[in-house]
């Protein structure tokens, strides 16, 4: 097309025929340097780097194995899949990748990697894979997956990675999958490690020697966790909350001896739950009861102990998993029943007895506003405790309000009573033999406001008169006024014969607070009366001070206003200095003052400026003194120009 086109155009160059030559060639040179860019660019795009093996029109390059220290040179633009495993890499720097738009898998596992800088992987807006396993990364390279926009799968695991700081991953919002598995010098997660990651379906911390489960309430669309391997021994309540949408959950060789009550009633989804190969002997009464939708249980390669307390399990593998009861557990004691499976036990194996709860509660009164605990607690943490509440609602362990929950040993606490939860409470013990009750009061008082510290109130004061009938006489002070003061324990009222009352009201200050309290208001109001004293005669001593200072200022001022006055007479030196001398100064660009040599015309008023001077200043000697004679002499400057010449006036 560049050809016909170039033709088509000197076909129509008309004019002198040297024109149309030079037209010609000038057109030649151009298409010539077209083709050649061209043929540049599709070898480019073809390109292969001698140390690796292309296929797929250079779309797909292999360079594994060659002992490489960077990432080579000369790669395909057209590169989707880049392979560079195994080698001896340490550094990825910025920019590395930056011509590589089309770029969907990049594989860097199995090198040295210890650092990527900052803008490591710019330029790859369609990365969809980026392993980094097996490498030596002590820290996750969070600001270098800047502009991964559609990043969806991100591998670290197997690196000496100590910490997850906060917001790891926000800068990349769309990953699916991420997996830290292997992370053995793993040390801190922090409470924030995978906010932003709201799309991540599948996370590995398998082997991370993890002792607690990090919080994963923010991955709210999670479906698949593993977490073998680590060190948990203990499975609380909440350490799934908001996993509402996962579905399979792996805790095999976790070290896993106690899963306490209602510890998995967040997984309102799960499908699959593995379990075996830890430490559990026995499982909390109905564990499972809120996996409603679980279809694959493991529990197989733990030490069962085959009592009462795993007779609900028996029931509830037959019931809710049949085909998954002979293939999960076996029983590892008693003696008589080691290697029985505990989908095959029922009642008949055991003598069971319902629960006993050891400390039951007891009524509790109350005032609003404190904290208040009703105890249930049983000879056995394997049982089901449930609270029945006044208005009817069910608590179970795990079971949050804003101000009400279970302990783990059944306790039911309150953080802050209100008046509406006075009424009677039922605590429902469950085992597998039945059920045992246990009721308490809670009595709830409103708050008493006269022991509130308030310390101003209204207080209606009834005065009573006396009139008196019959005339006063020495003996009778005349008449007695009455003071009646209404009170919450008793009133006192003295009513003479004939009285004649008059309500008034006063606002009187009283403190409800104990003496001591009092006290301590006065002593700090006495303090606080000290303190601002101190304060303002600090300020009325300054402000005596800065008056003083301005007087002594300004007689200082009054005083070298009437001193001697030194006159300094300033020549131009272009209007009155001949200009032989300024040839005489043997430098003409010398810009620097020197003293003119003094004319007749200037030592004559000299002389007659000094004769009046002298005849004013009185016994002032001049002479004898030569510093104040050098004082009142005329001072002659030389300058250049006017513009380097200043009046001055002491």
């Amino acid at each position: 097309t560049l050809g016909m086109t170039t033709e088509h155009r000197t076909r129509k160059i008309s004019g002198p025929p040297a024109f149309r030559m030079i037209a010609r060639r000038v057109l030649l040179v151009l298409w010539v340097s077209a083709l050649a860019t061209g043929m540049a660019e599709a070898a480019s795009s073809t390109s292969c780097p001698d140390v690796c093996n292309c296929s797929n029109q250079a779309s797909r390059v292999i360079c594994t194995r060659r002992d490489l220290v960077d990432v080579p040179e000369s790669i395909s633009i057209n590169t989707r899949y880049l392979n560079l495993q195994e080698n001896v890499i340490q550094v990825i720097k910025t920019d590395t990748f930056k011509h590589l738009r089309h770029l969907e898998i990049l594989q860097l596992s199995k090198n040295l990697i210890r650092k990527i800088e900052v803008g490591a992987f710019n330029g790859l807006p369609n990365l969809n894979t980026l392993e980094l396993f097996d490498n030596r990364l002590t820290t996750v390279p969070t600001q270098a997956f800047e502009y991964l926009s559609k990043l969806r799968e991100l591998w670290l695991r197997n690196n000496p990675i100590e910490s997850i700081p906060s917001y790891a991953f926000n800068r990349v919002p769309s990953l699916r999958r991420l997996d830290l598995g292997e992370l053995k010098k793993l040390e801190y997660i922090s409470e924030a490690a995978f906010e932003g990651l709201v799309n991540l379906r599948y996370l590995n911390l398998g082997m991370c020697n993890l002792k607690d489960i990090p919080n994963l309430t923010a991955l709210v669309r999670l479906e698949e966790l593993e977490l073998s391997g680590n060190r948990l021994e203990i499975i609380r309540p909440g350490s799934f909350q908001g996993l509402t949408s996962l579905r399979r959950l792996w805790l095999m060789h976790a070290q896993v001896a106690i899963i306490e009550r209602n510890a998995f009633d967040d997984l309102k989804s799960l499908e699959e739950l593995n379990l075996s190969h830890n430490n559990l002997m026995s499982l909390p009464h109905d564990l499972f009861t809120s996996l409603h939708r679980v279809e694959r249980v493991h529990l197989n390669h733990n030490p069962w102990h085959c009592n009462c307390d795993v007779l609900w399990l028996s029931w509830w593998l037959k019931e809710t998993v049949p085909n998954n009861t002979t293939c999960c557990a076996r029983c590892h004691s008693p003696p008589n029943l080691k290697g029985r499976y505990i989908g095959e036990l029922d009642q008949s194996h055991f003598t069971c007895y319902a629960p006993v709860i050891v400390e039951p509660p007891t009524d509790l009164n109350v005032t609003e506003g404190m904290a208040a605990e009703l105890k249930c607690r049983t000879g056995t943490s394997m049982t089901s405790v449930n609270w029945l509440t006044p208005n009817g609602t069910l608590m179970t362990h795990g079971s949050y309000r804003v101000r009400i929950s279970v302990l783990h040993d059944g306790t039911l606490n309150f953080t802050n009573v209100t008046v509406q939860d006075t009424g009677q409470y039922t605590c429902m013990v469950t085992n597998s033999a039945g059920n045992t009750t246990a009721t308490a009061t809670l009595n709830v008082t409103a708050a008493d406001v006269t022991n509130s510290y308030s310390y101003f109130t209204t207080v209606t004061v009834e005065t009573v008169e006396t009139v008196v009938e019959e005339k006063p006489t020495l003996n009778d002070p005349g008449p007695t006024p009455a003071v009646n003061w209404e009170t919450p324990h008793s009133t006192t009222s003295l009513m003479p014969r004939s009285t004649r009352s008059t309500e008034k009201t006063f606002t009187i200050p009283i403190t409800d607070v104990t003496e001591n309290i009092i006290d301590g208001l006065d002593d700090v109001m006495k303090t606080t009366k000290i303190i601002i004293g101190c304060f303002v005669a600090i300020t009325f001593m300054a402000a005596v001070m800065l008056i003083v200072f301005y007087k002594l200022r300004k007689q200082h001022q009054l005083h070298k206003h009437h001193g001697p006055t030194r006159t300094i007479e300033i020549i131009n030196v272009e209007d009155e200095i001949p200009a032989t001398a300024t040839a005489t100064s043997g430098n003409p660009g010398d810009s620097h003052m020197t003293l003119p040599v003094i004319e007749r015309d200037h030592l004559n008023h000299y002389a007659t400026y000094k004769a009046h001077y002298n005849n004013n200043t009185g016994t002032l000697n001049c002479v004898k003194n030569p510093i104040l004679n050098s004082v009142h002499e005329p001072l002659l400057f030389k300058s250049s120009s006017k513009e380097n010449v200043q009046e001055t006036q002491i």
